[in-house]
């Protein structure tokens, strides 16, 4: 059976979301779903996977909508410095976005998107619809085909909506928004999101509404020829990824094994750390911490060479926000980190999505304080020492495949045909 897959990111491999969307697209034909999948042309990136039809369409994004592109390389300059140090100026850009950028700035792509899809529709017989968002147009191409066609439709939300704690908007907006959000959904078969916190929290807004979490997970194919080799000479902890303007802050960790080397329970000489991707304030924090001797500040690196790192360190680190809005998500890094099967520690928020999965699949620690960090890693420490660090996943992290996503979708597709 042949399904319309509206995934925005699909195409953007640097796009965390991509994960998801490629990974359902690749392995829902494995159990009776061929997904045709809309996505905007938006770069000279084309992801190809085997049994998945993928369609691009013609986009104009929000900015170059209003400022042709010859202006607005004119304007890569002076201007943009002055709106940024006057707060009227920028006031005004940031009403102004809360205005034109109503639902998000990927508006104009509902055109050619819907266009398309009615096309397709009225060419062959399409038995489902999967729209996934952020952005929220995603969804509302899917509303409108499902009113036109009366396909049986899914709307995923890989992030919240109206009730995703990272976004604020005017009191205007914000009723807008809810009201849109509501009209939305109104005729949508199942709405899913990605664990069950993030469920039970959309449920409010939506009491009526059958919602089912559907979390993410690894691509096998990822680490079909990633393997470990090399045994390192020291306890490597190591981290990639964003620390997003430092919200992600490792300075219990830091804190935590300088205290460690101080009490002389371990050997600086024996362990090291190793950041790949955003290097925010890592240097001022681990030399503020005295362990700049053992932090290594690598910068970007491929995801290719991410996975082989992983299968090369000792310990997987995940730094979370410490805010009680984190409580809700899961990065989509413990999944690789599961592949990887290598021990993790987690620092962040002490309760929620992401601690009750590290404890279900006894694949770390999940910690938020420095004490309980300290244990954690000289646990780890005298384990390297003693050749006994290994990875405890039980047999519940191996559901945590992108394989096991796609199958969800597609017997939650089959109980609404």
């Amino acid at each position: 059976m042949r399904i319309l897959f509206i995934a925005f990111y699909f195409n953007h491999s640097n796009e965390i979301a991509s994960k998801r969307l490629q990974g359902v697209s690749k392995y829902l034909p494995q159990f009776g779903f061929k997904p045709v999948v809309i996505v905007p042309k938006t770069s000279n990136e084309t992801v190809i996977i085997d049994n998945v039809e993928v369609i691009e369409t013609e986009y104009t994004d929000m900015i170059s909508k209003f400022i042709p592109s010859s202006k607005s390389n004119e304007s890569v300059g002076e201007a943009p410095s002055k709106s940024q140090t006057n707060p009227l100026i920028s006031k005004a850009i940031s009403l102004a976005g809360e205005i034109f950028a109503y639902p998000d700035g990927m508006k104009y792509w509902y055109d050619p998107a819907f266009e398309k899809c009615c096309e397709i529709i009225e060419n062959g017989k399409i038995s489902g619809i999967i729209s996934s968002s952020f952005p929220i147009t995603c969804h509302t191409i899917a509303h409108d085909l499902k009113e036109k066609y009366n396909i049986p439709w899914i709307a995923d939300l890989r992030d919240l909506w109206n009730l995703n704690p990272y976004i604020n908007h005017t009191f205007i907006r914000n009723y807008f928004e809810k009201r849109l959000e509501l009209k939305t959904f109104e005729n949508a078969n199942i709405l899913t999101t990605t664990t069950p916190l993030a469920r039970k929290t959309l449920q409010s807004l939506h009491p009526q509404k059958r919602i089912e979490a559907v979390v993410s997970g690894y691509d096998p194919e990822d680490f079909e020829n990633v393997k470990q080799t090399s045994s390192s000479e020291k306890l490597t902890l190591m981290y990639a990824g964003s620390l997003y303007n430092g919200k992600r802050d490792p300075s219990i960790l830091f804190d935590s094994i300088n205290q460690l080397i101080s009490e002389n329970k371990i050997n600086p000489d024996k362990i090291h750390i190793d950041f790949y991707g955003d290097t925010t304030n890592l240097e001022e924090l681990s030399e503020r911490y005295n362990v700049s001797r053992i932090v290594n500040v690598h910068g970007k690196i491929t995801h290719k060479e991410v996975l082989e790192n992983q299968m090369n360190s000792d310990v997987l680190l995940l730094i979370s926000w410490m805010s009680e809005s984190e409580k809700m998500f899961i990065p989509g890094k413990v999944y690789e980190y599961m592949a990887s099967q290598k021990p993790i520690l987690s620092i962040g928020y002490p309760e929620g999505s992401l601690k009750d999965l590290i404890e279900k699949t006894e694949i770390g620690y999940h910690v938020s304080n420095v004490e309980d960090c300290k244990k954690a890693i000289y646990d780890y420490y005298l384990k390297y020492n003693n050749s006994e660090l290994k990875y405890c996943g039980n047999e519940f992290a191996d559901e945590y495949s992108m394989v096991n996503t796609a199958k969800k979708f597609a017997q939650l597709l089959e109980e609404i045909q």
